[in-house]
């Protein structure tokens, strides 16, 4: 699955107070120049402060006013004032602009990791709201938390998956313990966490390769292969009754037809 990356502009506390823009507003229609600017940072802010030429216009200036609903004849001006004091530059074709203050301004991340940081916030929530809790509770209740603070996580036991506090490291020691792997470096399963698969799921994909797979199979897949083949080997998985960590109550270890099942897939 592809992933999306989402691109911003960030505004200093002092940016109506840098004083390009504050020559800028001083000129008649001023302001309108300055939400054009803020418009271009916008639009360069995927490509790296870069804005493109592309021939629908005369020019420049025409096909900016084009893209972003604007007066050409106030594009013209601002185009001419940025140049002046040397806000864009023109670094290959003459018609190509790039916005001198992007670099500093821009922001990204993938969809992935936007899920990842929105689920961390709403984790960190909780543990606000229970620490507010345990505050305007009783001494019992708090000798209780700590208690549940100070046992470590269980392993997935299947159910409902269990948040664990590094999923990475949890995947692993299972890819290690199955497999019989010395890899020390959790990173590559990052790639996983990163597209919010449990340690239940990856301990199902697991359970699925030990039981079903050759030996001389097993011996030569690499975690890489593992990650960037995720998806087809988790529906696989579920396809012989693999979930929420638990087996399927027959295992088919040499079972010859499943073997074609996988045999012909780019390991």
């Amino acid at each position: 699955m592809a992933n999306k990356k989402y691109f911003w502009i960030k505004l200093r506390p002092d940016f109506f107070n840098d004083p390009y823009i504050k020559l800028l507003r001083r000129m008649a229609g001023g302001d309108t120049y300055t939400i054009i600017y803020l418009e271009m940072l916008v639009k360069s802010a995927s490509t790296n402060g870069m804005i493109y030429f592309q021939g629908a216009g005369n020019d420049i200036a025409e096909e900016l006013a084009l893209m972003l609903d604007e007066n050409v004849e106030d594009v013209r001006a601002l185009l001419a004032y940025l140049e002046a004091k040397k806000r864009i530059t023109h670094p290959e074709i003459k018609q190509d602009l790039f916005l001198v203050a992007s670099a500093d301004m821009t922001g990204s991340e993938v969809d992935s990791a936007k899920r990842v940081r929105e689920f961390r916030q709403r984790q960190k929530q909780k543990a606000l709201q229970s620490n507010t809790e345990v505050t305007n509770g009783n001494d019992k209740l708090e000798i209780e938390l700590e208690k549940d603070i100070d046992t470590p996580p269980l392993p997935p036991q299947g159910g409902d998956d269990v948040v664990s506090a590094n999923p990475a490291k949890e995947m692993l020691d299972i890819f290690n313990q199955a497999l019989n792997r010395k890899l020390k470096n959790s990173g590559v399963f990052g790639q996983l966490v990163m597209k919010n698969v449990s340690v239940t799921e990856f301990q199902d994909v697991i359970n699925y390769i030990v039981d079903n797979w050759t030996e001389d199979i097993i011996s030569n897949f690499s975690s890489s292969t593992l990650v960037n083949k995720f998806d087809k080997y988790s529906d696989k998985a579920s396809e012989f009754g693999y979930r929420d960590g638990k087996r399927p109550n027959k295992k088919s270890k040499g079972n010859q037809d499943l073997t074609k099942a996988y045999g012909d897939w780019d390991f």
